[in-house]
């Protein structure tokens, strides 16, 4: 079963160490975070995102393109 693609508001709190949405803003934006706000107001993050900012990603997944060297006619 895949990961929720946001955070779940208890990753959040343990993200930010705050329980209340304002709060955890004030963390984000400190830390220059990017975010979305829901419709009730509690700040929504992409996984993929929050890993990127921890250092969680794979050197080799980063680095991966496309060798367009490969497609020129001789």
């Amino acid at each position: 079963m895949l990961p929720p693609l946001f955070l779940v508001p208890e990753e959040v709190e343990t993200l930010t160490g705050f329980k209340t949405s304002a709060r955890q803003i004030t963390w984000l934006h400190g830390k220059g975070w990017r975010f979305e706000k829901s419709g009730s107001g509690r700040p929504i993050i992409a996984r993929k995102y929050a890993e990127k900012m921890l250092g969680c990603f794979n050197d080799a997944q980063q680095q991966a393109r496309p060798n367009f060297s490969a497609l020129r006619i001789a």
